[in-house]
C-alpha cells in the first residue's frame, strides 16, 4: 500500500510540474490601455503595495473581466496576447512595483485577502517564466 500510495504522489508531482511548464509554450494575456504612445498595463488593487498585474490564462477569460468592469472603467482598455518573455519584461521595466501576479482574476475579486489568494509573487512569477524558457530551450538543442 505504501509503494501504491509513492507511486501516485510521484505521477502527481510530476503531472503538475508539466502542467505548470505550459505557462511558456502557450501565450497568455494581460489588459492594456494605450495613451500618449505608452502602453500601461492594468494591476489590482494599486494601494495595498503596489498591486497586482492581472494575467490570464486565455483571451476569453480577458475580455470576460473587461465586460464585467463598469463603463466608466473600460473605455480604454483592452485585451493583448502575450508571450513569457514580454511578460517578463513587463513585470522587470513599468510593472517592476507591482507585488504580485494575479492569475485569472475575477473582477469581484479585486480587493483584500481574495486577490492575494490568487496570486504569486511577482519575483517568484518571472524566475518561474525564466526557468521554463530556459528548460524549452534546452530541450530543443537536445532534439536537433
Amino acid at each position: 500500500m505504501v509503494l501504491v500510495t509513492e507511486r501516485i504522489r510521484e505521477e502527481e508531482k510530476g503531472r503538475v510540474q508539466n502542467e505548470s511548464r505550459s505557462l511558456t509554450r502557450r501565450p497568455l494575456w494581460i489588459i492594456i490601455s494605450r495613451q500618449s504612445n505608452q502602453m500601461d498595463a492594468l494591476t489590482l488593487d494599486p494601494d495595498s503595495g503596489g498591486g497586482f498585474l492581472a494575467v490570464f490564462s486565455f483571451k476569453e477569460e480577458a475580455e470576460a473581466f473587461l465586460s464585467l468592469l463598469e463603463d466608466d472603467q473600460k473605455s480604454d482598455w483592452r485585451s493583448r496576447q502575450m508571450t513569457a518573455g514580454e511578460l517578463v519584461a513587463i513585470l522587470l521595466g513599468p510593472c517592476a512595483s507591482v507585488r504580485g501576479v494575479a492569475l485569472d482574476p475575477l473582477p469581484l475579486l479585486f480587493r483584500g485577502t481574495m486577490l492575494r489568494l490568487i496570486s504569486v509573487h511577482r519575483e517568484r512569477f518571472v524566475k518561474d517564466l525564466l526557468e521554463q524558457h530556459k528548460g524549452q530551450q534546452e530541450s530543443l538543442c537536445l532534439h536537433i
